[in-house]
C-alpha cells in the first residue's frame, strides 16, 4: 500500500528508502516482515479505514477541475475518436529503483502506488506499477506510456498512457474495461531528490499527487484493446 506522510498533497515529504536485504539476513528479514505485517494489520484496524490517510481526505475534499484536452500539449491530447469517461485524483508514491546505467547508478521509475478518488469523494481503485489502473469493481487496464511532457517544474511529468490490455468481470464490463487511454496531469511531487543513487537494488518511495483522465472510444461498440501478455517490470516502464 502507498505510504502517505503529508496532509497537504501539494508538498512533498522526505522520500522513503527501502534497502535490498543482504543474502545472509534473509531468514531474519522474513521474520521481521511477518511481524511488520501483523503490526500493520493491527494498526489498520485502529486507523482511518480509507487508504491514504490525511492526504487522501484532502484529495476527497477537492473538486477536480482538469485542464481541457485542447489546452494540453499536442503529444498528450486524446484522439478525436475518444471521449472523456472518468476524472479521478490520485495520492500515493512514485516508486524508484536504483539501477546501474553504464558506470553510474541512477533512479529508474517503476511506476506508482496510489489510491484513486472520484468526484463523489469515494475511493474507487488504485494505481499500480507497470502502468496498471485497477478498479474496485474488478476491472483494470494496463497501459504503455506514449508521451510525457514536463509541465510543472520539480514534479512528475504529465503523461499520456495508451491502453494495451483491458479486463472486467465480463467482457467490456466495469469502470476500466473499455478505457482506451489515460492522461496524467496536475502532478505534484514524485521526483527523487537526486537522479543518481548510491546502492544498487534499493527502492525509493516519493510522495506525489496527480489527476488522471480516463478516455474510451466514442463508439460504444468499439473493440477494446487486444489482450496481450503483461509486460515485465523492466519493459513496462519504457
Amino acid at each position: 500500500m502507498p505510504k502517505h506522510a503529508l496532509a497537504d498533497p501539494s508538498r512533498v515529504a522526505a522520500p522513503l528508502v527501502r534497502p535490498a536485504p543482504a543474502a545472509a539476513n534473509v531468514a531474519n528479514v522474513a521474520v521481521r516482515a511477518a511481524l511488520a505485517l501483523a503490526l500493520a494489520s493491527l494498526m489498520a484496524a485502529c486507523a482511518d479505514p480509507a487508504p491514504g490517510g490525511a492526504q487522501l481526505k484532502i484529495a476527497q475534499q477537492q473538486k477536480l477541475v482538469p485542464p481541457a484536452n485542447e489546452t494540453l500539449p499536442l503529444s498528450l491530447r486524446a484522439d478525436s475518436q475518444e471521449v472523456l469517461q472518468d476524472v479521478l485524483s490520485a495520492v500515493g508514491d512514485e516508486v524508484w529503483n536504483c539501477r546501474r546505467s553504464g558506470a553510474a547508478l541512477q533512479w529508474t521509475s517503476a511506476g506508482a502506488e496510489a489510491t484513486l478518488v472520484d468526484q463523489a469523494r469515494k475511493s474507487v481503485g488504485t494505481v499500480m506499477p507497470n502502468r496498471m489502473f485497477s478498479a474496485y469493481d474488478g476491472s483494470y487496464v494496463i497501459g504503455r506510456v506514449t508521451a510525457d511532457e514536463t509541465v510543472t517544474p520539480g514534479a512528475l511529468p504529465w503523461q499520456r498512457v495508451t491502453a494495451r490490455f483491458n479486463a472486467g468481470e465480463r467482457t467490456g464490463d466495469g469502470r476500466f474495461a473499455r478505457t482506451t487511454s489515460v492522461q496524467r496531469v496536475l502532478t505534484s511531487g514524485g521526483l527523487p531528490p537526486n537522479p543518481l543513487c548510491t546502492q544498487e537494488g534499493v527502492s525509493l518511495f516519493v510522495p506525489y499527487s496527480a489527476t488522471y483522465l480516463f478516455y474510451r472510444a466514442s463508439d460504444p461498440d468499439a473493440v477494446v484493446p487486444t489482450p496481450e501478455p503483461p509486460l515485465d517490470a523492466a519493459s513496462a516502464t519504457q
